[in-house]
């Protein structure tokens, strides 16, 4: 196996051959909105009505604590074990949690033991859970937001940034074309054409940032050439998705023009507001007090406030909560003294205690037979994950390549870009929420979700790029994608 040079501290020339690389994803980038307006030439408004909630029953307080306490310890519990059982198989963390979550929900438990199912998790449980669900989703989007830094894309921003766009712009098109004949099947009760249309586009265009980390760490690319870029042009990538994803939402909440433009106006005042006073502001404050760090429970008060405060302002915009919480993540000090190590601990009990809740909630909501009952919803899904895997896949190798990069890297590239992972499980469910695709149509586009994501590894391990006794001495993920530069003074994989 080729030894591949080490990163330059003063440069990060990712791509060798940056001109070309920016010409084809420029070119590239050019096809699919060309794409997307030849599809939007044809296409129809559509509306529906409200899905009906279910009533809960009434029930004793410490009825309704305990059973909360039960469905809480059965999913975390069967969840965190489905974790460790696929880690140990080799694949990430979420994909046990997911298969988990299926099991629980009407597609295995539900339909084989519905008794078992309801005695466990009766239907009033659920907006509780939900409840759950949605505070640690907040919290994980504000993790997300922290590992984001802009600066990771080097004196190459141009040329990385136009790659990024390519890779997200290419399967936007492609799932927006190839989301229109199912939109009868696929598409929610509250979407019209273009709402179901952009959502499917978005959905398939997302690289899951925090998945791609753990695999990059865990696979020993860590500091090489490939793993830093697949981090930046995720990075990247996955920002202009949740900027199109909020876009979606508020076509689906405003209902008008006017209303659109109105939240989209709010959306953008906000995101200013965000960055250019509050952001300062902070790093002023944590300047200031450099040397003090707050108690903990001042310091969690403080990040909570933060994170849920701004969730509050993006859901009363009419976009999304999930928004205000990534928002909390960008602009909050990263290794500020002042709160010490709260954002990473808060972090840590989030993924230990509250994550596996939400991910085996979207599990629960998740009914395979939906699909399996309705064939073009089967056959549109499969027709979904073979486009997301070859605008994702293929998108990224080809850029990869006209960059300069080898093309066992480039294949490389393109593997992991195609990792869906969480960040796709979160934009399903919000799409779900507000009503924009069918109960059908997330099922398969979990699975999908669940296929790019296992796929990942055995296509390393296939193009010889999986290396993880590398991955003992390599820097964190976090490391790796706001530097780019490995610590350990030598670089792997040609």
């Amino acid at each position: 196996m080729a030894v591949e040079r080490p990163l330059e501290e003063t440069e990060q020339r990712l791509l060798p051959a940056p001109a070309r690389g920016l010409v084809l994803a420029l070119v590239l980038t050019g096809a699919a909105v060309a794409l997307v307006m030849v599809a939007f030439g044809g296409g129809a408004g559509g509306s529906g009505q409200p899905v009906a909630r279910a009533v809960a029953e009434e029930v004793s307080r410490a009825e309704f604590a305990l059973r909360l306490f039960v469905a809480v310890g059965v999913i975390g519990g069967l969840a965190s074990l489905g974790g460790v059982l696929a880690r140990r198989l080799g694949q990430p963390t979420v994909v046990g949690q997911m298969v988990a979550g299926l099991l629980l929900g009407p597609s295995a438990l539900g339909a084989l033991a519905p008794g078992a199912m309801s005695l466990i998790m009766p239907d009033w449980i659920a907006p509780n859970l939900n409840l759950i669900a949605q505070a640690a989703l907040a919290i994980f989007m504000f993790t997300v937001g922290m590992e984001f830094d802009p600066q990771v894309l080097g004196r190459q921003r141009s040329v990385i940034g136009a790659a990024s766009l390519a890779m997200m712009a290419v399967p936007f098109a492609l799932g927006a074309v190839a989301a229109i004949p199912f939109s009868a099947t696929m598409a929610g009760p509250k979407a019209g054409m273009t709402e179901y249309v952009l959502f499917v586009g978005t959905a398939l265009s997302v690289t899951a940032f925090p998945v791609l980390a753990r695999i990059v760490q865990e696979s020993g690319l860590s500091g090489t050439r490939l793993g830093s870029l697949a981090m930046v042009c995720a990075g990247v990538a996955d920002v202009l998705a949740w900027c199109a994803l909020a876009v979606v939402l508020a076509i689906t909440q405003a209902r008008s023009p006017a209303g659109v433009l109105t939240a989209v106006a709010l959306t953008a005042g906000l995101v200013l507001l965000v960055l250019l006073v509050v952001r300062p502001a902070l790093r002023a404050l944590a300047a200031r007090h450099a040397g003090a760090t707050l108690p903990t429970p001042a310091g969690l008060a403080l990040v909570l406030g933060l994170i849920f405060a701004l969730a509050a302002a993006t859901d009363a915009i009419g976009v999304h909560a999930i928004f205000g919480a990534f928002l909390a993540g960008i602009v909050l000090p990263r290794d500020s003294a002042m709160l010490g190590t709260v954002p990473e601990r808060l972090g840590t009990l989030n993924r230990a205690m509250l994550l596996p809740v939400f991910f085996a909630s979207i599990g629960l909501q998740t009914n395979v037979r939906l699909a399996l009952d309705h064939p073009a919803v089967l056959v549109g899904g499969a027709v979904l994950l073979a486009v997301a895997v070859l605008g994702k896949l293929g998108t990224a190798s080809v850029v990869a390549l006209a960059g300069g990069m080898p093309r066992r890297l480039s294949l490389g590239l393109g593997v992991l870009m195609n990792a869906r992972g969480v960040t796709e499980i979160v934009v399903l469910s919000t799409g779900l929420s507000v009503g924009v695709i069918s109960d059908g149509a997330f099922a398969m586009l979990v699975v999908m979700a669940l296929v790019t994501t296992v796929m990942t590894v055995p296509a390393l391990r296939l193009l010889k790029l999986f290396n993880p006794a590398g991955a003992a001495s390599g820097p964190t993920p976090h490391h790796t994608a706001t530097s780019g530069v490995t610590t350990s003074g030598k670089e792997r994989l040609s």
